[in-house]
């Protein structure tokens, strides 16, 4: 169906935004690899309504298209997959809003994996979303584009809406705000090229009405443990009534959606008591509930901490069950669950200066201790975590470092998915003004995290590859001396382990071009950390 005059509101999101990597959101990752290394295939386009318009989009996107519906009405909004954008944007559309998750590809995981795989080139995320803002139906278009998302801070950071033509960026959380800036925008008035947006009620926040990609479901907003590093965890924390969860759960039930991803900043958070301790009944219920639901074949949840979890094992041991029944995970021929945690350090130090919420109700002198026996509860439950490590956080010693090689010695034998990241200075982050943590400043002990980890992943998860990946390291090892080869070849010989260090610390790999990765200045600033 063409809508040759087109509607007042399209809003859409990249091609990699707008799939589900066939249900499996951790595969996701790959959108922070080089472009030339993440196909197509990966991220295949979901089914259209009959209309053309998205039968799943982004959560976030589904929560603005609810609040744009309710002010303008069905017919003046529109979501839409890039392909079918020529479909709806036409004389009458005055608005293109556009969801972005990392548009610059300057994130944790875009400017770790695109900078330490050595090899030049845009991260896909970027790629994508160049494409997208490159689409013929905008060209043609004398629309707005206004821009907003959990990524639309990179654009602002570094000053790019005007080299790539967007009229507004929009920061922050949308709910509160969105429809006062639309209706300035269809009335033709300026918005400027940055709009700072302010922080919504709970009670502002509407239901989605469309269904949502991988089922994603909101059951908490903000965490406020307070990382330094983080900008969830310095919103104010507020878990959804059950009632309101369950309705978004039975939307996405009903129009196909065969996964539900409870989306929250921490699982172990829902309906929290004071200092953080969890509100095991209400858990218990909320995965209970779900789990009944008419058509919900798989369940994911999307972050957890790990102290809660020993702090009452009894929690984990109620919900483990329905979790790995439900999941989609396997590792080697055993049904497992999964969840992302971030263990980030295995340092008390950086931990009471910049996470000294992350272990409550505990101190952070027993940070090691609480992710060492967390993790083995987990296991004996049969969940594996997803654990995000930290490299080059501000002011990291070569004692921290090695603190966090202790604890991964701790872990050995442990069924858990590591990922190692660069630090990087979010715009809501407490270090924002800090610099990013770049590949070429990583020494021979962060080296070594990097790789163990993900020698530890293979071993873990896909031992079948280690052969393969042998073979390439022993193979490419005569063309590290060429200029190119250095680059290309490098990322084999660390995950095998026959890597000279000395020889790729010569190899000066290259990070991102500074375009998409602005490096800060370094700025001292009173409080941080505190």
């Amino acid at each position: 169906m063409l809508n040759k005059e087109g509607v007042m509101i399209v809003l859409t999101a990249s091609d990699l935004e707008m799939s589900d990597f066939d249900l499996n959101p951790f595969i996701a990752f790959a959108g922070g690899f080089p472009q030339f290394l993440v196909h197509k295939r990966l991220y295949p386009s979901l089914p259209y309504n009959l209309d053309r318009t998205a039968k799943f989009a982004p959560y976030g996107l589904r929560k603005v298209e609810s609040l744009l519906i309710e002010e303008f009405g069905e017919g003046n909004v529109v979501v839409s997959h890039p392909d079918n954008l020529h479909r709806f944007i036409g004389p009458r559309t005055k608005v293109v809003g556009i969801s972005t998750m990392d548009p610059l590809g300057t994130g944790f995981v875009s400017r770790t994996y695109t900078s330490i795989l050595g090899l030049d080139g845009k991260p896909a995320t970027l790629a994508e979303f160049e494409d997208l803002l490159s689409h013929p139906a905008l060209r043609k278009s004398n629309a707005k584009i206004i821009v907003g998302g959990s990524g639309a801070w990179q654009i602002s950071d570094a000053n790019m809406q005007e080299p790539l033509g967007i009229d507004t960026v929009l920061v922050g959380q949308a709910e509160r705000s969105l429809v006062h800036i639309f209706r300035k925008a269809l009335a033709g008035e300026e918005l400027g090229g940055v709009v700072t947006m302010q922080a919504p009620s709970c009670e502002e926040i509407p239901l989605i009405g469309k269904a949502s990609i991988y089922g994603t479901v909101e059951i908490m907003r903000g965490c406020g443990r307070g990382c330094s590093f983080c900008s969830p965890t310095l919103r104010q924390r507020y878990s959804f009534p059950l009632n309101h969860i369950l309705k978004e759960v039975e939307l996405n039930a009903r129009n196909g959606t065969r996964m539900i991803l409870l989306q929250t900043d921490d699982l172990f958070l829902y309906q929290a008591k004071a200092n953080f301790i969890p509100n095991k009944e209400a858990i218990v219920d909320l995965i209970h509930s779900v789990s009944e639901i008419e058509g919900v074949e798989y369940i994911q949840a999307a972050h957890a901490s790990l102290a809660p979890v020993v702090y009452d094992r009894s929690l984990v041991e109620e919900i483990a069950p329905i979790l790995v029944e439900k999941s989609l995970w396997t590792c080697r021929g055993t049904r497992c669950a999964s969840v992302e945690v971030g263990i980030e350090t295995g340092s008390a130090r950086l931990m009471k200066q910049y996470m000294r919420g992350k272990m409550l109700p505990y101190e952070p002198e027993q940070w090691q201790d609480v992710v060492a026996r967390s993790v083995e509860l987990l296991n004996d439950n049969d969940i594996y975590p997803l654990a995000t490590l930290i490299l080059g956080l501000p002011g990291e010693q070569e004692d921290d470092v090695l603190a966090t090689i202790e604890l991964l010695d701790r872990l050995e034998g442990s069924k858990i998915f590591y990922v190692p990241l660069l630090f990087t200075s979010e715009e809501e982050s407490s270090l924002r003004r800090q610099r990013h943590g770049r590949c070429k400043d990583l020494e021979g002990p962060q080296w070594e995290i990097l790789s163990g980890c993900w020698k530890h992943n293979i071993d873990v998860w896909s031992p079948e590859m280690r052969t393969t990946i042998m073979l390439a390291s022993m193979i490419s090892y005569p063309f590290l001396r060429l200029k190119h080869g250095k680059r290309i070849f490098a990322p084999f010989m660390r995950i095998s382990g026959l890597e000279d260090k000395l020889l790729y610390r010569k190899a000066g790999v290259k990070c991102q071009p500074d375009y998409c990765t602005p490096d800060l200045e370094l700025v001292e600033e009173e409080g941080v950390g505190k």
